[in-house]
């Protein structure tokens, strides 16, 4: 099980440059292995790093090539889900209308160095990323995952260090023993 976090990119800016912004972020090398490839029906592109490279999140952004993702009816501030073929998007309603949205997925027993768990990696991921986009003029917001809630800015940063801790205490104590039991 992942954390997945969402950062939703409301102004327009080049997707090479965001995508290369994020990999500094999470320490990859210029030369980290990606695909960029169409992953929907409605023209959404996917520019993502593989998995299993050793990095601290795996990184995914999506996007449409020359334009922002917008809602399919061109009327609401949501856009399709880009797996979403029937045209219904019961998910749509955590797919704010953006030029870009960036995912960072880190497993729940994450642990660095300094013994920060995942919650922790994505509130300075967001705030990192954040800042970036500020100085680059770009609005920007993010979804915390636990409650499905967007958030503009960096306030609502502390409840995903909360989540991420409950997250990773919840892989230690529940997931953990199961594996070992070879359950």
């Amino acid at each position: 099980m992942t954390l997945r976090t969402r950062v939703f990119v409301l102004g327009e800016i080049p997707v090479q440059d965001l995508f290369a912004q994020c990999n500094q972020l999470i320490g990859a090398p210029a030369a980290v292995a990606c695909v960029d490839e169409p992953v929907g029906p409605n023209g959404v592109w996917k520019i993502a790093n593989l998995p299993e490279q050793g990095l601290c999140a795996v990184l995914e952004v999506f996007y449409r090539p020359g334009g922002p993702l917008r809602a399919v009816d061109g009327g609401c501030e949501w856009y399709c889900d880009p797996g979403c073929n029937d045209g219904r998007c019961a998910d749509a309603p955590n797919r704010l209308a953006c030029w870009a949205e960036v995912h960072f997925q880190t497993w729940y027993g994450y642990r660095d160095e300094q013994g920060r768990n995942c919650g922790d990696l994505h509130a300075e991921l967001v705030a990192r990323l954040g800042g970036w986009l500020d100085r680059q003029g770009i609005r920007w917001a993010w979804e915390n995952e636990a409650s499905g809630e967007v958030h503009t800015g960096y306030e609502q940063l502390v409840e995903l260090c909360a989540d991420g801790f409950q997250a990773s205490a919840w892989f230690r104590e529940t997931i953990l023993p199961l594996t070992e039991r070879g359950e």
